[in-house]
């Protein structure tokens, strides 16, 4: 998996609201310690101290695990299976190839990696950003890189390349469109149609 942006959504004022989270609840972890043992200032200061870096790290792991779904967040998570039928078009918009094949997503507050694979070839994303789009018809727009690696059986007739995808998810998080376009070893482009396994 590797990072990815979200524009506005501020990871670094969920940190702070993380970081205040922990004092608050390590202060009072450190009076109930104190209360319980009846430690000196400079005893419950220190634990304290041990203690806000422990919730700091607790609280961070669980909004990194589960915390950022929260609707008000307002994070889609892509993660899952989809079902794709892709087209290579030509320069005139007609379709060259047909092919199918699925994408799995695993995605997480920090992190992202969209798996593409077909009968022939799979795809690795290794840059990503994530866009709400403001209108009526709402959704999402998800852009990200990747590289391409032919199946064994098919080296003689592809090979390794680079591209770029631009991915409207639909609001419900449930569809998709995709307009790709390859470099770097094969310079092809093209639309896929996506449809989230249940």
């Amino acid at each position: 998996m590797h990072e990815y942006a979200i524009f506005g959504h501020d990871r670094v004022a969920i940190g702070r609201l993380l970081g205040t989270a922990s004092i608050l609840v390590s202060g009072g972890i450190a009076q109930v310690l104190t209360f319980a043992t009846q430690l000196t200032g400079w005893s419950g200061f220190l634990k304290a101290s041990i203690t806000t870096g422990a919730v700091y790290f607790i609280l961070h792991w669980l909004f990194n695990k589960w915390i950022w779904k929260a609707p008000f967040l307002d994070i889609p998570d892509l993660s899952g299976q989809w079902e794709l039928c892709g087209r290579t078009l030509d320069e005139n918009g007609k379709t060259r190839f047909e092919w199918a094949g699925e994408i799995g997503i695993t995605q997480n507050w920090k992190h992202i990696l969209i798996h593409l694979k077909t009968s022939q070839s799979q795809s690795w994303s290794y840059t990503a950003t994530l866009a709400k789009r403001h209108s009526p018809l709402g959704g999402w727009l998800l852009t990200y890189s990747y590289t391409n690696d032919p199946e064994v059986e098919s080296v003689h007739e592809l090979s390794t390349h680079r591209g770029y995808c631009e991915a409207e998810i639909s609001k419900d998080l449930m569809s998709g469109k995709i307009r790709y376009f390859n470099h770097s070893g094969r310079n092809t482009f093209g639309v896929i149609d996506i449809k989230r396994k249940m």
